[in-house]
């Protein structure tokens, strides 16, 4: 819940103390999702409105990457328990989870406009993004790719070739934002490791994902590095669960 009130987007997404809300299109038509803690129960309760109740597999597929909720946290735990510097934050973080994007393609928007701007300032920039490609302001949702390649530079508050970066990936996915992966991102013009990763993380739930040079995580291991070594080195032991080692360096 902290991760989607810090990322939640105006208008698109709700966040309160146990409950997320998000707006969205499903088969062409309106339609929003709850999700909250399922009273008594070790599980969380989805409740979906829309039209057509064949699409619901997908949003459970959605949520549950977004929630983590195929995560191992013994397994994770074991692996990462091990390393002196990060064991202390798994007694503070127990069952740590890596919260994610409703899909891939989000993620890549987000990690783009978030490329050298704080979390805050990002999700004001797709808000407004947003607001711009919604036909019912009642009902905002996330920029789909279509729209957002439509705009024009004066709704990019952002350097030139990361507008280009951004607006170029969405022209190619217009027709089918499910069709973006990984190594097309890749090769895309304007798409270093860090982005990559990020989105490897967030948008298609890699456990062992890792942006090197994250100022946060550096911030955050130079604070607690045990043994003098730097982070890349240190994050090879953290194998295959580097992207749980990220989110626990995140929240230190």
């Amino acid at each position: 819940i902290g991760f989607f009130t810090r990322h939640a987007i105006a208008g698109v997404e709700t966040v309160a103390a146990e409950c997320y809300h998000r707006n969205l299109m499903l088969g062409g038509h309106p339609a929003h999702f709850e999700v909250r803690p399922a009273p008594g129960r070790n599980a969380l309760e989805l409740e979906l409105h829309a039209a057509d109740h064949s699409l619901l597999m997908p949003v459970v597929a959605g949520v549950r990457r977004m929630f983590d909720l195929d995560a191992n946290p013994a397994a994770i735990a074991d692996t990462l328990g091990r390393d002196p510097g990060l064991a202390p934050l798994l007694a503070q973080f127990p069952g740590i989870r890596a919260p994610g994007a409703w899909s891939l393609y989000e993620s890549t928007v987000r990690a783009i406009v978030g490329q050298q701007v704080s979390t805050l300032a990002a999700r004001g920039i797709i808000g407004r993004l947003a607001a711009a490609t919604s036909t019912d302001q009642d009902h905002r949702v996330f920029p789909p790719a279509d729209a957002l390649a439509a705009l024009g530079d004066s709704h990019f508050p952002m350097p030139g070739r990361r507008r280009e970066t951004l607006r170029g990936i969405c022209r190619q996915f217009s027709a089918g934002e499910e069709l973006l992966d990984l190594d097309t991102l890749a090769a895309a013009g304007g798409v270093g490791p860090w982005t990559v990763a990020m989105v490897a993380m967030r948008g298609a739930g890699d456990p062992d994902a890792f942006p090197h040079r994250d100022l946060g995580l550096e911030k955050a291991w130079q604070g607690i590095a045990p043994n003098g070594h730097s982070l890349k080195d240190q994050s090879s032991v953290w194998r295959p669960w580097r992207s749980y080692a990220a989110n626990l360096l995140w929240r230190s």
